[in-house]
């Protein structure tokens, strides 16, 4: 594909249940952009359910194939939704931004515990006797780092989080 210096797509970050796919899909609609779901790819690429993959391969391998997918990642006019888990690829994190704004959808905690409820078949990438508040502490920092936009989706819909975003890209460089 052609090469070009604008940021033509969008990155969801952000943990498990923050809404990147519901808000992927619907921020893809409003702008006219293709949509495309990391976990999906690496479904697809393995031909295996993500549960079934990262008890295959563990932590370490799940995520060694999670970076490959993402630098394999070379799209235009994309919104992709990441895995909570790529943020541990910086080398991933730094491919996409060189044509992407990376866009962190914060939620709190709680709501998060909400929304994944037994975290233990979803497909959660942490380590053995790691608790969701923990992979939360430990990926925040992270998530922040990385992030050209922080979206705080406390009380918001997946319509104003859409607006939010266009508006924050709206004033930017980035062409869409």
């Amino acid at each position: 594909m052609e090469k070009s210096n604008s940021k033509t797509n969008i990155v969801l970050i952000g943990m498990a249940g923050s809404g990147k796919s519901t808000v992927g899909r619907e921020l893809a609609r409003v702008l006219s952009l293709v949509f495309v779901d990391v976990d999906t790819l690496i479904e697809e690429n393995r031909q295996v359910p993500l549960q079934e993959l990262l008890d295959g391969l563990g932590v370490q391998g799940f995520r060694k194939v999670e970076e490959l997918i993402l630098l394999s990642i070379n799209v235009k006019r994309h919104v992709i939704a990441t895995g909570g888990s790529a943020i541990y690829s910086q080398a991933g994190m730094d491919h996409l931004r060189k044509n992407s704004v990376l866009v962190l959808l914060d939620v709190d905690i709680d709501t998060l515990k909400q929304r994944v409820g037994d975290f233990s078949d979803r497909g959660l990438v942490k380590t053995r006797g790691q608790s969701f508040d923990d992979v939360y502490g430990e990926r925040q920092p992270l998530y922040k780092k990385n992030a050209d936009i922080v979206v705080d989706c406390r009380d918001q819909s997946v319509s104003a989080i859409c607006d939010f975003i266009v508006a924050q890209i709206a004033d930017s460089s980035y062409h869409f």
